[in-house]
């Protein structure tokens, strides 16, 4: 039978205690598994797509913002689209944003602009680690 006293049970819980926070430190500090140069470290999903579509829309930088806020590999549906191009500002009008979790839905209508009709469109973003990890885009047509 082994014996022990509680001398020597406090220290070694304490140690065991040492050697977890070690750990933890370690895992955080030098293996973190989230990328601090996102745009949307420490923003809500619904901020990370206005501002990406502030700059893709509003500022005419398509092509930066697909860089800055999408992940490298990030799926979407409509690569040839308007906001993935820099150029001049594209014309938008948004009906509705609808956000829950980490999904952001967007309802609007695109304007004509750099060759391209007018196009009534609802977009679907998902978010991960401050960026955009995926966007479904779904042509449509509005009532007026």
């Amino acid at each position: 039978m082994i014996t022990a006293s509680r001398r020597s049970l406090k220290l070694l819980s304490i140690g065991i205690g040492l050697l977890f926070t070690a750990a933890v430190y370690y895992t955080m500090h030098y293996n973190p598994r989230w990328d601090w140069s996102a745009p949307g470290v420490g923003k809500l999903p619904r901020d990370i797509v206005a501002q990406f579509m502030d700059q893709a829309y509003v500022k005419g930088q398509g092509g930066t913002a697909q860089q800055s806020y999408f992940a490298k590999d990030a799926g979407d549906n409509a690569p040839a689209a308007e906001d993935r191009r820099d150029g001049a500002p594209v014309p938008h009008e948004v009906r509705e944003v609808i956000a829950q979790g980490m999904t952001v839905t967007v309802i609007h209508r695109i304007g004509p602009a750099r060759g391209s009709p007018e196009i009534d469109v609802i977009d679907v973003f998902k978010i991960k680690d401050g960026r955009i990890a995926r966007r479904d885009r779904y042509p449509t047509r509005f009532a007026q």
